[in-house]
């Protein structure tokens, strides 16, 4: 990510309560990290105008 300056990080695969695959869940991911929201919603839109000036990671709600 340091490299790539990403203005939105949104995380995709990870264990919920809806997907119990063999993988780590969202908030080892989190962990240590700064600039996180937690959306209660499954979809997030942005526009150019509107990003962060930092990076920021967005957590959504799970589809499935």
């Amino acid at each position: 990510c340091d490299k790539l300056k990403p203005k939105v990080i949104i995380p995709m695969h990870f264990r919920n309560d809806k997907c119990a695959f063999p993988i780590a869940g969202v908030d080892e991911f989190l962990q240590g990290k700064e600039g996180v929201s937690r959306l209660d919603t499954s979809e997030v839109e942005f526009k150019q105008g509107e990003l962060p000036a930092t990076t920021k990671i967005v957590v959504l709600k799970p589809a499935l």
